[in-house]
């Protein structure tokens, strides 16, 4: 995984950024828009993956409140839409926090690059266990069930780092940046 990093640090540059906003944004605003449509005409109307945290009880109400044809689609969703739309919010968090990183000179805090791949892996997690409990409802799935708002919990607050990550790089490699300029 160290190699993986220090490749996409080494390779990354300006056009990898623009190209991963543009990439990150067109999600935001053409294929999230699209999605929430699809689960609204369902009648989804609260979502599991938007909650922050929620307990067992809460999501078996949800698949309950989703019907057979709501928990069918939201399993499709998960292994259609959901697949990609991790990799395009890691992509960008991860190229760009990398090439700030790289105008940081804080070599020691590769470490921090991390965060996003993580995130992703809860949320990958999230859905796979949302999945099982949605497709055995109204049986139920103790231990996963337990887990799963965990791992949406784990899934934002791993996100939200490594947006809070991507700002403190941008700032700090700015600042590097701004200081070498003048002390030159």
């Amino acid at each position: 995984m160290k190699k993986f990093i220090s490749k996409i640090v080494n390779k990354t540059n300006v056009i990898a950024v623009i190209l991963s906003l543009l990439i990150f944004m067109s999600f935001i605003i053409f294929i999230l828009p699209q999605e929430a449509a699809k689960s609204e005409a369902f009648g989804l109307m609260e979502s599991i993956d938007t909650s922050f945290i929620y307990t067992a009880d809460d999501l078996y109400r949800i698949a309950d409140s989703y019907g057979e044809e709501g928990r069918a689609f939201y399993i499709r969703q998960r292994f259609t839409f959901d697949l990609i739309w991790p990799v395009a919010y890691t992509q960008f968090l991860l190229i760009s926090s990398a090439y700030f990183y790289k105008k940081t000179k804080l070599l020691k805090a590769s470490y921090l690059l991390y965060a996003s791949l993580i995130a992703a892996g809860f949320d990958y997690l999230e859905n796979i266990m949302a999945s099982i409990v949605l497709f055995r409802f109204p049986q139920t799935t103790p231990i996963i069930a337990d887990m799963t708002g965990i791992m949406t919990l784990l899934k934002w607050s791993t996100l939200s780092v490594s947006f809070l990550i991507l700002i403190f790089l941008m700032v700090v490699g700015t600042v590097t940046q701004l200081k070498q300029r003048f002390t030159q």
